[in-house]
């Protein structure tokens, strides 16, 4: 097949083999909702990389929104996800998800899972930055967790869907006419084929390549290189959203304090005390994380300081420590507490908006090939994601991707003839630490076409043999940064995530449109 590439060179008829009729790869919640919503007559493989503790699912503090408040609809949903995604949103694809969503909280709710009710009975609905109305849903501050282990306990009773734990992939296979017929992983040091009818990407984004990261370093992109090495269409990877309050603790780690505190009254203040949202969007603190992520850095920038501060101490300490428990036993772990000490923060890489292009199903445009969650580019986040849609689009698209997956199978497993693999022109082996801090500085918050053409240039350009797991996420990670490198060169104006110092001006004229970028192509709007 024209137009891709390995990142192996490899014999198939000498690695291991096994058949399905669906893999996924990823855990967090959309590969876990295409495997409970696939038939049950299908063998499933569901591949997982990391424990489920390290996917961004597990992370998710805040909620899900969802239009079932007494004042909403998911016309006003879809309103203001398109308002926040500043004219880049797909609007078809903003309906399909908004119109859909109580249908996947009574999917989550069908399977168990639990949110936060009120005295008398209704849904305890919270309110987060660019929303127009009380519309997030949340059991406490760890709701993804409560997700994520409520669909693990389901997973475990269902006899067709297999797991693969601790499992790496390498590359999505395909067939002389360019048809997905499986992939190859590293698993207990060995390659494996996985041959299946149909393979989804679920991997997550790839925000962990940058250094500050509320994700896990391993939401490293690896599905989104291999789908783009399959010859698979990318869009929109210059978008990167960062999450204004994270909070760093004693021992390093980058840790998030939910929008949702900010949504029940917590406020920023600067090294002088004074609160300063306020002076630059009419809706403060609630602002859209973009405007909230450039005001923080302003004001750090002009105090010379690393962080401002949120600043809780308005909250009753009773609330603080029961509707935020995993922020408040933290922040106790690190002698700080809500209710008396204003908590240092500042911005980190979050959500990646670009990745694997999909149709309103998770068709990719590499046929049997399927992606969703994060790491897929369904258009509804536009340039700027509205907050808490990240857990509901992966429900959303991942029902749809196995509903398009049952239509399209049926009969069992069919084979395909594999093409034969060359040895792929790797990417040099470079410090992976070194690009995270350049991508930081360059490719952060507010970026400078200069500062990100230097970074381009001095990526390596060499290359040499790939032998072990680190390798191969080393190879992903340069090809990542280059692309997001390059789309972010090309869109020369400031919209959403994407602000350029040198085009600090938004230009409908000019760039109201989708960057696409496919294997040995030049970059196409679209």
């Amino acid at each position: 097949m024209k137009n891709r590439e390995y990142i192996i060179a490899a014999k198939l008829d000498e690695l291991d083999r096994k058949a399905f009729d669906v893999v996924i790869i990823g855990s967090g919640i959309a590969g876990m909702s295409v495997a409970l919503t696939l038939n049950s007559r299908l063998r499933v493989l569901l591949v997982s990389k990391t424990a489920v503790t390290d996917c961004s699912t597990y992370k998710a503090q805040g909620g899900m929104a969802v239009a079932v408040g007494a004042d909403d609809t998911w016309e006003r949903h879809m309103a203001d996800t398109l308002k926040v995604g500043q004219g880049l949103c797909r609007q078809d694809a903003v309906q399909v998800m908004t119109e859909e969503g109580p249908a996947a909280l009574d999917f989550l709710e069908s399977w168990g899972a639990k949110f936060n009710r009120s005295s008398t009975g209704g849904l305890y609905l919270t309110r987060e930055a660019g929303h127009s109305c009380n519309r997030i849903i949340h059991y406490y501050d760890y709701t993804g967790r409560h997700i994520a282990e409520t669909m693990v306990r389901v997973l475990h009773g269902k006899e067709n869907i297999e797991r693969l734990d601790k499992a790496y992939l390498l590359d999505i296979l395909t067939t002389e006419n360019g048809y997905c017929c499986g992939c190859i992983v590293w698993y207990s040091g060995r390659m494996v084929v996985l041959e299946a009818a149909a393979v989804v990407i679920a991997t997550g984004g790839y925000s962990g390549l940058y250094a500050r990261s509320t994700n896990a370093a391993s939401a490293s992109g690896d599905g989104i290189a291999a789908a783009y090495r399959a010859g698979a269409v990318l869009a929109d990877m210059e978008f990167v959203q960062f999450h204004p309050t994270a909070f760093t603790t004693q021992s390093g780690e980058v840790f998030l304090l939910t929008e949702a505190l900010r949504g029940e009254g917590a406020v920023l203040r600067n090294s002088e005390g004074n609160r300063f949202m306020l002076d630059y969007h009419a809706d403060g603190e609630l602002a859209p994380r973009d405007t909230v992520s450039r005001a923080m850095r302003r004001e750090m920038r002009r105090e010379h300081g690393s962080y401002v501060y949120l600043d809780a101490t308005s909250l009753d300490k009773n609330y603080l420590s029961s509707r935020f428990r995993q922020v408040y036993s933290t922040l106790v772990d690190n002698d700080l507490r809500m209710e008396t000490d204003l908590i240092p923060v500042a911005p980190a890489a979050h959500y990646t908006i670009g990745g694997v292009w999909t149709d309103l199903w998770g068709q990719t445009s590499v046929p049997q090939l399927y992606a969703c969650g994060e790491t897929a580019a369904t258009g509804v986040h536009g340039a700027n994601r509205l907050a808490s849609n990240s857990l509901l689009e992966g429900i959303v698209f991942g029902r749809r991707a196995a509903l398009a997956i049952d239509g399209g199978l049926s009969s069992p497993l069919f084979h395909h003839s594999i093409t034969g693999i060359e040895a792929g022109r790797n990417e040099c082996c470079a410090d992976l630490e070194l690009l995270r801090a350049a991508l930081d500085r360059d490719a952060g918050v507010v970026r400078r076409e200069e500062d990100m053409g230097r970074l381009l240039a001095a990526l390596p350009q060499n290359s040499r043999p790939l032998k072990n797991v680190e390798a191969f996420q080393s190879c992903n990670a340069y090809q990542l940064a280059k692309l997001v490198l390059e789309a972010a060169i090309l869109r020369r104006e400031s919209r959403g995530t994407h602000y350029r110092s040198d085009y600090p001006e938004r230009d409908d004229m000019h760039y109201q449109k989708h960057i696409e970028q496919q294997w040995e192509r030049q970059a196409i709007w679209r």
